[in-house]
C-alpha cells in the first residue's frame, strides 16, 4: 500500500531523504525534523523501520490492526449475511 493521504507529510520518498540525512550525511535529527515540518519521534521512527526493514520499511502500510481478538465468530457473520439477503 503506498498512497498517503492528501495531508501526509512524509512519502516514501520524504521518509528516504530522512534516513539518508540521518544516517548517511549524519545531520542532527532535530535539523530533520525541523526541515521537514516533523516531530524528532518520528525521524527516529523512520530511521527504526529503515534499520529493521530496509527500503520496504519506508513504505506506507496498511493501519489494520493485525488481529482482532473480540472479532464476531464466523458462523455469526454467514448467518448475519444470509438473513440480510432474506
Amino acid at each position: 500500500m503506498n498512497n498517503p493521504h492528501k495531508n501526509a507529510r512524509t512519502t516514501p520518498h520524504i521518509r528516504a531523504l530522512i534516513v539518508d540525512r540521518a544516517l548517511r550525511k549524519r545531520q542532527p535529527v532535530r535539523d530533520i525534523a525541523s526541515t521537514f515540518g516533523i516531530s524528532t519521534h518520528t525521524v527516529y521512527k523512520w530511521i527504526a523501520r529503515y534499520r529493521e526493514a530496509g527500503e520496504a520499511g519506508l513504505e506506507s502500510a496498511s493501519s489494520r490492526p493485525h488481529a482482532s481478538p473480540r472479532q464476531m465468530p464466523k458462523q455469526w457473520v454467514e448467518l448475519i449475511q444470509k438473513m440480510r439477503l432474506t
